[in-house]
């Protein structure tokens, strides 16, 4: 799916948002140190070939995704363009805006065993429920 951008030389395409690029770095860390699938992911998704693409890296990577799965909104995308050390994005944060308060009740194991909680300020409008 991602290969037509992967083909472009200077370009890459890499799943995720701000929060899921703090999980990834988590994990390398803790991956270093021999600590292996430790990080869960809590997020929302489109039932389509975006969600599944990112939902596969996640668990290639050794993280472990939750996630609440949109019936009728697509997956959220993001462009960013870097030149130099400048950067500028335009989200569409699409279904990452539905993040239903049941899916967390329903998967509460692993914030109640973690260590260590991050969340990012979307919640506060998407679900306010859900970061109390």
């Amino acid at each position: 799916m991602y290969d037509e951008l992967w083909n472009l030389e200077g370009r890459s395409a890499i799943p995720g948002g701000s929060a899921l690029n703090s999980a990834r770095s988590a994990n390398f860390f803790l991956k270093g140190l021999g600590n292996e699938k430790l990080v869960t992911y809590y997020g929302a998704l489109g039932n389509d070939d975006k969600g599944a693409f990112l939902e596969k890296d996640l668990t290639d990577s050794g993280i472990n995704g939750n996630f609440h799965k949109a019936k009728e909104t697509p997956t959220g995308t993001c462009a960013v363009i870097v030149v130099n050390k400048d950067r500028t994005l335009c989200a569409n944060l699409a279904a990452a805006c539905e993040y239903d308060i049941a899916h967390l009740n329903n998967n509460l194991a692993a914030l109640e065993s973690a260590k260590l909680i991050y969340s990012t300020s979307f919640f506060i409008t998407s679900s306010p429920e859900s970061l109390q």
